[in-house]
């Protein structure tokens, strides 16, 4: 087996029309010792021919039926033989130096569990609409106390129970010992990326560069606009699974006054409305019984219907502030002018 410096893996489902792009943006970086490993999520547009066209030895192709991003990324990363691990979605782009200089972070703070970037974020045609910066930028949902809540300051950690500023699992580069530590990618649809950056978070520290180095693309077939009561459980779920934990954490939660960690909570935590949701979930005790709470994945559980249909009744009842529209998806436009709201991962 033939090691390299990175493996690129790129989940690919019917993007026919974005996917040469990122896969040039892959092949073409400064970090030339890759190997980019592109698996096909059962496409049943002209994905396969486009990626046909292709003539680099760096590149290899695997064809398998429709099961679902994470799926498609765990198998991935398992046939991967780098020292660092990445992963670029098939309607992204990498910036030139991304690996580059990524993997330079990881080299000099091997802690570091989990490393991205900021984020520009470009149109269907690639127009840029504007720069995530963290969790400075672009909020996925707003808050009515902004100051007091975990965006104000600078713990990333913290952060990450208030919203995935990484936004998406382009924005994701490792060392393959974190990677084989944190575990490979669990079976949700909308928030596979938040579930494992906090669990990146929970082991070690987690980075982010103070540069653009990640083309985001908004567009109308992006996957979190399909089932708004389907994310906001996964959501919950996240949540019910992983504040336990983070809160359980001493040193972390006493790093604060405990009247400031409890006011950061009380001002961070957002469930569209759902936070009964939430509570049932975290009686259920999900952060001690992963066996439970995965079965709640399964779309045939029944408590899982139960909670989605509770959710969904929610919706239709909800505010205009609680509701997820076109607008509240990945990224809300405030005007007409490309002003952005946010986005969520």
């Amino acid at each position: 087996m033939t090691s390299v410096r990175v493996s690129v893996v790129i989940p690919s489902f019917n993007h026919a029309q974005f996917i040469a792009q990122a896969v040039q943006s892959v092949l073409t970086q400064t970090e030339e010792d890759l190997e980019l490993i592109v698996v096909d999520d059962g496409s049943q547009d002209n994905t396969l021919e486009v990626l046909a066209a292709f003539d680099d030895p760096r590149m290899k192709i695997i064809v398998q039926e429709n099961r679902g991003a994470h799926a498609a990324i765990n198998r991935g990363l398992a046939l991967a033989n780098g020292r660092f691990l990445a992963i670029l979605n098939s309607d992204d782009l990498y910036s030139p130096q991304r690996l580059e200089r990524l993997t330079q972070l990881l080299e000099s703070e091997p802690d570091v569990s989990l490393a991205g970037s900021y984020i520009e974020v470009i149109d269907a045609h690639g127009r840029p609409q504007g720069i995530k910066e963290g969790y400075h930028t672009l909020e996925p949902w707003p808050l009515e106390k902004p100051h007091l809540s975990f965006r104000q300051g600078s713990d990333l950690r913290a952060a990450l129970l208030t919203e995935n500023y990484f936004a998406t699992t382009s924005n994701f580069v490792m060392r393959r010992e974190w990677f084989e530590r944190i575990g490979p990618f669990r079976p949700l649809r909308y928030t596979h990326d938040w579930d494992f950056a906090l669990r990146a978070a929970l082991a070690s520290r987690v980075a982010l560069l103070p540069e653009p180095l990640l083309k985001y693309r908004i567009h109308g077939a992006n996957t979190i606009r399909e089932n708004q009561a389907a994310m906001i459980f996964e959501i919950c779920w996240c949540l019910a699974v992983h504040l336990p934990h983070h809160v359980a954490d001493r040193a972390w939660f006493t790093a604060e006054p405990r009247f400031r960690r409890v006011e950061q909570l009380l001002h961070s935590i957002y469930t569209f409305g759902c936070d009964r949701v939430l509570n049932v979930m975290l009686m259920q005790d999900l952060s001690s019984n992963i066996h439970e709470a995965l079965q709640l994945l399964d779309p045939q559980d029944k408590s899982r219907q139960t909670y989605i249909a509770y959710i969904t009744q929610k919706l239709s009842q909800a505010s205009p502030a609680h509701r997820i529209n076109s607008t509240h998806a990945r990224i809300h436009l405030r005007s007409a002018i490309n002003r952005i709201r946010g986005l969520f991962s």
